[in-house]
């Protein structure tokens, strides 16, 4: 968390750099919102997503292991009413289950050792039917992000998000391409364009382990 604590007040621009609202635009589309909805942004930052969410739903949830991050999305969301930020664990989130109609995840899962315990926990806090929709980066080769931003998956194969997706209890599972890339220029100056993935899924009505056999 010290690199997230010592970007917090410059990360919008260092965001603006990779990707744009495009990206947030494609993934609220896919969840499929509506007025009375109750719903979370995980790893939420300094509000990027809140900002386009917000409008749209009764309440949102933003977790974040950041305090510094949290500080400045207080600021960025300050003007919403719904908005409650909370400094949080991915893998422990501190809401009941099934509370949630929808989570969104933005470029979360690849700086978190176990994606497949943070899907299983967004689960848990999803109502029935609820949606979970992550974008994040496809696959790539870019070792130095490792070191500069901290991150510890460098994207992830599509098939693996699909079966960790189905593992965690969810259904109607579909990964697609986003309609735009992540792009940046290496250290040494190198043009970069990394692909990004929307991933949906809905928590299974019928929870499958617990069907008479």
């Amino acid at each position: 968390m010290d690199y997230f604590d010592q970007v917090a007040e410059e990360w919008d621009d260092l965001r603006a750099g990779y990707f744009d609202e495009t990206v947030r635009g494609a993934a609220i589309e896919q969840a499929g919102l509506s007025p009375e909805m109750v719903v979370a942004d995980v790893g939420t930052g300094t509000g990027f997503m809140i900002q386009g969410l917000a409008p749209l739903v009764k309440k949102i949830y933003g977790f974040d292991a950041s305090a510094e991050m949290l500080r400045v999305a207080a600021r960025n969301v300050e003007g919403f009413k719904n908005v409650e930020l909370r400094q949080a664990d991915g893998l422990s989130l501190p809401l009941e289950d099934g509370s949630l109609d929808a989570i969104l995840a933005n470029m979360y899962l690849h700086h978190i050792p176990e994606p497949p315990l943070a899907l299983k926990e967004m689960a848990r806090l999803l109502k029935r039917g609820g949606k979970l929709i992550l974008t994040d980066l496809d696959e790539h080769d870019q070792e130095w992000m490792r070191e500069e931003m901290t991150d510890f998956w460098l994207g992830f194969d599509r098939t693996q998000i699909d079966n960790w997706l189905r593992e965690a209890g969810f259904e109607k599972v579909t990964v697609e391409c986003a309609p735009t890339p992540c792009c940046t220029d290496s250290p040494e100056g190198e043009e970069v364009s990394i692909s990004i993935f929307i991933a949906r899924g809905t928590k299974a009505v019928q929870d499958l382990t617990r069907l008479p056999v």
